[in-house]
């Protein structure tokens, strides 16, 4: 992993964690950020679970990451560590509701349900909204398909997402579930996967990964690089990256995702990215 680097410019294709802090108290306290994860991939920006601080990360990203370039927005699940800033990217995604454009991929219950988190104001906004159903797989612009994984979520709604395109690396995404055996299958394909890791050890009748479960994941799985995220405090004050580095095999690298960390998609390569400062606005554009 890089770290510091200077004059750093995004990759083609890359994961930019806008968070990577997981349950209740880890948000609650801003341990860790919990803003998602910021994504470009064929030329297509999107943001896939933008929890609390999500619009604020972006804002303040260096190098820039301007929210109105997104255009594709995902919820694995409604929980609001993964939902809170999805109505206002909304409205930066369609430039303040001016312009109907680009895509939500939601599940049921976050959307269509009683108490949605997903407004129908800002669902109206939006040029396509996709409800996602395991297996089925969703067409976005520039060729580019998600694939929705059902996983095992505290009775809500939840899906991990394997994106591709032709000639470009096929990546995925687990979110918080509970550990499902055919996951190594359904994920064979990718070449880098986001894990979230919430519990240093495992714990009966809780719906996420642990450690220990992550471990026996990677010994199945055939990516190139795994990055454990969602990192609960147990985690975060054990010194993450020292926790997860006995979990590495010879065919897959494990980094513990950091805030801002950048994965380029194409190489595996892991950036620390420049100190965030916060982006000046230029009045005279208004």
């Amino acid at each position: 992993m890089v770290q510091g680097k200077t004059n750093f410019e995004y990759p083609k294709n890359f994961v930019r964690y806008l968070g990577t802090g997981g349950a209740r108290f880890t948000m609650i306290h801003q341990y860790r950020a919990t803003g998602g994860m910021w994504f470009r991939y064929a030329g297509l920006n999107g943001v896939i679970d933008p929890g609390p601080g999500s619009l604020v990360k972006i804002c303040e990203a260096c190098p820039q990451l301007n929210p109105e370039d997104i255009r594709t927005l995902i919820l694995t699940h409604r929980h609001i560590d993964h939902s809170t800033d999805v109505n206002v990217l909304a409205e930066a995604m369609t430039c303040g509701g001016y312009k109907k454009q680009g895509s939500i991929l939601t599940t049921h219950d976050a959307a269509f349900a009683e108490d949605p988190v997903l407004l129908s104001y800002s669902a109206s906004k939006a040029e396509n909204v996709y409800e996602m159903c395991d297996g089925e797989k969703i067409k976005l612009p520039n060729g580019i398909t998600v694939e929705p994984v059902r996983h095992v979520h505290h009775g809500v709604d939840c899906f991990g997402l394997i994106f591709a395109r032709r000639g470009f690396p096929t990546w995925g995404i687990i979110s918080d579930t509970k550990p499902l055996p055919e996951f190594t299958n359904r994920y064979k394909r990718c070449k880098f996967i986001s894990l979230n890791s919430t519990m240093l050890i495992r714990r009966p009748n809780v719906d996420h990964y642990s450690l220990p479960d992550a471990a026996d994941f990677v010994r199945g799985c055939s990516a190139g690089l795994v990055t454990l995220s969602h990192l609960g405090r147990m985690i975060v004050e054990r010194r993450p990256q020292e926790l997860v580095s006995a979990l590495a095999t010879k065919k897959t690298r494990v980094l513990a995702a950091r805030d801002g960390m950048i994965i380029d998609l194409d190489t595996l390569a892991a950036y620390v990215p420049p100190e965030k400062r916060r982006r000046k606005v230029n009045y005279s554009e208004f």
